[in-house]
């Protein structure tokens, strides 16, 4: 916890590439991505606190925003924010029919279950993007 009384996860792997953050209701999920992002030398922060995030996201800083589609509320609310649309967000859903009920649009979608190689393409994607 924090001193706002936010959980959160965090990385502590050095050299790192790109800053993540991963919005989940599912703890093993979010486990398991922290883990394997790590692994791939990202710096890695985790949520399922939707008030948490815009604290994070201004915090923070990521450079990635990885969004569950249960979380919807957030990742539309991340995209019409002035101060955090631009920041670029990964969608994660295996209900392919909920994204037609987005009022905002990811600037990708994978979905579940999915490769973890596919999600570190989708990742560089979206940070080569973001570069240019």
């Amino acid at each position: 916890m924090n001193l706002y009384g936010i959980r959160v996860g965090t990385s502590t792997v050095k050299h790192v590439m790109a800053k993540i953050l991963v919005v989940n209701n599912d703890v093993d999920t979010m486990t398991l991505l922290q883990d394997w992002l790590e692994r791939k030398n990202y710096t890695v922060k985790y949520t399922s606190n939707s008030e948490a995030v815009h604290y994070l996201v201004k915090e923070f800083r990521p450079n990635v925003v990885l969004v569950d589609i249960l979380q919807k509320k957030v990742a539309e609310e991340l995209k019409r924010n002035v101060e955090t649309a631009e920041v670029p967000m990964l969608l994660m859903s295996g209900y392919t029919n909920s994204l037609t009920s987005l009022e905002v649009e990811p600037d990708d979608v994978i979905e579940k279950p999915f490769s973890l190689h596919l999600l570190q393409q989708k990742i560089e994607n979206l940070l080569q993007q973001a570069i240019v």
